[in-house]
């Protein structure tokens, strides 16, 4: 019977030539239209230039020394003394990030580092786009943290002139991945894992590999991203709308007469919408490749980000569905086409990049509906791991999760009254 159930509904759907013409071809105009007019929205490549100010306080060499001599004083065994002193000897943060991480061949091209050991004056501040301190006692609290979890750790402060600027950017990046390093090797400590591995060269070209070498986003993939978002969402209000009209036809009724749960019938609109919608994602993204270039390089992340926004695009259906059947207003389905969506897409960036903005506005994007799917899409693009995407992948399914959870909750009290 549920196999029957979505087959109806796709009936439904395939009855209306006209709006599966809107869903799978509209979005394409759109992405030719704006890819076109705004084609400088990314053209060429964005040239990096960063210049970062060391503010050096801490003596990594005198912290090292005054660490091994407590741990020498200490009535350890010999054995774990020798370990301890071997782990400071072996992992020093301070010469790691200035000597190997941005002496790099590949950060160097796009970063300008000078290491000073005297406070800035307000005009020498105004040369560099960051200034990283590095404070007095930093190596010391990292030590006593790794070796005997005592204290913060340790942190630098890391200021910068313009947080919109794409060398600010540059220098974030590469800051918070050190210090994800660096928080690895504690959690290693801890965990009583080789730390041979944690100071591996592989780990900081991994590291390096990550901030330098990602894919520009043009402007015909941001917007091919954007345009397939938004209109994913237009399925679920195109697929409720029909659900609706079943209901004005008493298809509904009939269908509860035959002894069919409202679950299992609504469950049926949430299969119906996931296939459609999965289809119209697989076929605009397959035209954009083939006519702009715009691919996807891990097939297999593209398709767990497709299938999680699928999800997210059937819980929607159904939770419209559900408050038009409540409320028995076909309104129901406009206000959410004519009104939501476009909401949903403005915050989530489909129009335009939420990056130019900065600071709140781009945050909310990152986790809103439609954002967390089109940045979660990009970052694909650009070849992170589906690591890098959690926070996105998080808040689909949470917006899923809430979606069904309430939209459970609507039949379970309504039932057959809906």
């Amino acid at each position: 019977m549920f196999f029957q159930l979505i087959k109806k509904e796709l009936l439904v759907i395939w009855r209306r030539p006209r709006e599966l013409i809107v869903l799978l071809l509209m979005p394409f105009i759109l992405i030719t239209i704006l890819g076109s007019a705004l084609g400088a929205f990314n053209d060429g490549d964005v040239k990096v230039d960063a210049k970062l100010a060391v503010l050096l306080k801490d003596d990594p060499q005198l912290a090292q020394d005054k660490i091994i001599k407590e741990i020498q004083n200490t009535a350890l065994s010999n054995e774990e003394k020798a370990q301890k002193i071997a782990l400071i000897s072996a992992f020093h943060p301070v010469d790691i990030f200035l000597n190997e991480v941005i002496e790099t061949k590949e950060l160097k091209k796009v970063l300008k580092v000078t290491v000073i050991e005297k406070t800035l004056s307000p005009k020498e501040q105004k040369k560099y786009d960051g200034i990283l301190e590095i404070p007095v006692s930093f190596s010391e609290e990292f030590y006593q943290k790794l070796l005997n979890e005592k204290g913060e750790g340790g942190k630098w402060e890391l200021a910068v002139a313009d947080n919109t600027s794409v060398n600010a950017t540059v220098i974030q990046d590469i800051v918070t991945s050190f210090e994800k390093e660096i928080n690895l090797a504690k959690t290693a400590q801890q965990l009583q894992v080789d730390y041979a591995k944690i100071v591996s060269g592989q780990n900081k070209v991994a590291t390096i590999e990550n901030i330098t070498k990602k894919k520009e986003i043009d402007a015909f993939s941001y917007y091919a991203v954007g345009m397939c978002v938004m209109f994913v969402f237009y399925v679920a209000t195109t697929v409720s709308g029909f659900a609706y009209q079943q209901k004005e036809d008493h298809m509904y009724e009939r269908i509860l007469l035959a002894s069919v749960s409202p679950f299992a019938y609504f469950a049926g609109i949430f299969a119906a919408t996931f296939l459609l919608s999965f289809v119209q994602l697989n076929l605009l993204f397959s035209l954009t490749a083939l006519f702009y270039g715009v691919a996807f390089p891990n097939i297999m992340y593209y398709l767990c980000v497709t299938i999680a926004l699928n999800c997210m695009t059937a819980s929607f259906a159904v939770f419209i569905t559900a408050i038009s059947y409540i409320t028995n207003s076909k309104n129901i389905e406009s206000l959410f086409s004519s009104l939501i969506v476009p909401i949903i897409a403005f915050v989530g960036g489909s129009f335009f990049d939420l990056s130019a903005i900065g600071g709140f506005m781009e945050r909310l994007g990152e986790v809103s509906p439609g954002g967390a799917a089109l940045t979660a899409y990009l970052k694909v693009i650009q070849g992170f791991s589906l690591y890098d995407m959690a926070e996105q992948f998080q808040a689909i399914f949470l917006f899923t999760g809430v979606l069904l959870f309430v939209t459970m909750m609507l039949i379970r009290k309504r039932g057959a009254a809906i």
